[in-house]
């Protein structure tokens, strides 16, 4: 029995992979980490395969790795599943902050204090 030692990018602790043979590839390996994870058949993230030595990225799924490896797994977002939440929370945050970034020129001076348009204000009282 072969296996791979890998750990999350900012987890101190590894856990390991078992398989048969001498390689596994790279597309195994995400495979096998979301099932002993548990995190999901359709995440909302992919995962990125690098070697712990080397500190390169296996960029395709069917390059082999060979037994024994040490590999550190990267959470990448894909942006395929957004909720209807968070990206009212987006929206709503990108308003205020083009808001604020319009009054940029006019609040240069620390001295200068403006207050924002009574509209904003209703907006931050609800």
């Amino acid at each position: 029995m072969s296996c791979i030692h890998y750990k999350f990018r900012n987890n101190s602790k590894h856990d390991t992979i078992q398989f048969d043979g001498s390689y596994i590839t790279v597309g195994e390996i995400k495979q096998a980490i979301l099932n002993q994870t548990k995190m999901g058949k359709a995440p909302d993230f992919a995962l990125q395969i690098i070697n712990a030595q080397t500190q390169e990225a296996y960029e395709d799924d069917n390059q082999l790795i060979p037994r024994n490896a040490d590999v550190t797994v990267k959470r990448i977002p894909t942006g395929t599943k957004v909720s209807k939440s968070k990206l009212a929370a987006n929206s709503t945050s990108l308003d205020m902050y083009k808001m604020s970034n319009s009054l940029l020129p006019l609040t240069m001076n620390p001295m200068v204090t403006l207050s924002p348009p009574l509209s904003v204000c209703r907006f931050l009282v609800t």
